[in-house]
């Protein structure tokens, strides 16, 4: 009769339900704090977001800004559309995206002048040229096309499945919202679908003005020191996310290769120590160096992400797997418990797989927009 054929003995069967049930608890731990972490991440990117294009909302880590003009104010309204043609270039790590969009204006009167006055905020314009300009029915009417450089915090929170809402504001330089009020020309405004960004999908776009308050008086005399100015600020944001699992799978696919090769030593006689415990150090090394890759695609943002996470889970089952050669080592040569071993060879495989698989299954689907 074989060695795993033989009948285990009461402490060998009590080993077992021991050791799994210390390694279900252990990926069990590993899962929940895992999955609600990604999902509260997500969630928190919703909130910011919401908030972003709230008239009212007051974003997280801002100031809340004036929403109230000051008494006997009556600002001059003028209507703004945009319409993104193209993003010459987007990056994570340079933290910063390229439009090329066209902007319009309408309003009336010829003491302001706002297309040749508005700045992008958390930006600057490389390029501005006027392609109309007309009186229309009493309105005058200016567009031009615009290329612009914004600098933008991509939160690499839950990269590979991340999604990101890129935001072209613009305020007047000039006249402060008491005297002039952007109007949103939402209707007009789009995106255009030949707008490609490599890894994104373009979920959905929208447009919203608010109030803008700095903590200054830019040092105009005329205002009290602890005065504010506030300017009205439209904002275009285009929602973008990833399209599946494609750039997941790419980035851990040196991963998840470590891990399988590791997970082969399970099939290997513990006595075979060189090619048993080899795998699992090779496969160590891999994950150490697929950990290194994949750091180096998003800059470090100072916290626990779902890369950490996936790679740490993963590191952390091949460190089990050479703890469990290790002891069913002891078990087949030292204890000369050839059935126990093999049968603990088994029941670890099972385990680390099923809870590797689920785990990976899981982060994704609760990292992704939806």
């Amino acid at each position: 009769m074989d060695a795993p054929d033989l009948p285990l003995t009461a402490g060998g069967r009590r080993f077992l339900l021991l050791w799994s049930l210390a390694i279900i608890l252990l990926f069990l731990g590993l899962g929940l704090y895992t999955v609600r972490t990604v999902n509260q991440l997500r969630l928190d990117a919703v909130a910011r977001h919401k908030a972003r294009f709230d008239p009212k909302g007051v974003e997280p880590g801002k100031t809340a800004a004036e929403d109230t003009l000051p008494a006997g104010a009556n600002p001059r309204k003028v209507t703004v559309g945009m319409y993104v043609d193209n993003i010459a270039s987007i990056s994570i790590l340079d933290a910063s995206w390229t439009p090329v969009f066209y902007i319009w204006f309408r309003w009336t009167g010829d003491d302001i002048n706002p297309g040749e006055t508005f700045n992008v905020v958390e930006g600057e314009i490389l390029s501005k040229v006027k392609l109309n300009d007309e009186v229309i029915n009493g309105e005058r009417y200016v567009r031009y096309l615009v290329k612009a450089q914004i600098t933008k915090f991509f939160n690499p929170s839950r990269f590979p499945v991340d999604d990101h809402l890129l935001t072209l504001s613009i305020e007047d330089g000039v006249l402060p919202w008491r005297e002039m009020e952007y109007v949103a020309d939402a209707e007009a405004s789009n995106i255009s679908s030949r707008v490609k960004m490599p890894g994104y999908v373009v979920l959905k776009s929208d447009m919203v003005v608010k109030p803008h308050t700095y903590k200054t008086t830019f040092g105009d005399p005329r205002l009290p020191a602890d005065s504010r100015e506030t300017y009205s600020q439209l904002i275009y944001g285009i929602w973008n996310g990833r399209p599946g699992l494609g750039t997941y799978s790419k980035v851990f696919v040196g991963l998840f290769a470590a891990i399988a090769i590791a997970l082969l030593a399970f099939f290997i006689k513990p006595t075979d120590v060189d090619p048993r415990f080899g795998l699992g150090v090779g496969g160590f090394f891999g994950a150490v160096a697929n950990t290194l890759l994949s750091a180096s695609l998003v800059p470090d943002g100072g916290t626990m992400t779902l890369l950490d996470m996936v790679n740490g889970v993963g590191m952390i089952t091949i460190f089990l797997t050479i703890l469990q050669s290790t002891i069913s080592l002891h078990i087949y040569d030292i204890r000369g418990d050839l059935a126990l071993s093999r049968r603990f060879d088994r029941v670890s495989f099972l385990l680390f797989a099923t809870g590797l698989v689920t785990i990976n299954a899981l982060l994704p689907w609760a990292g992704l927009a939806r």
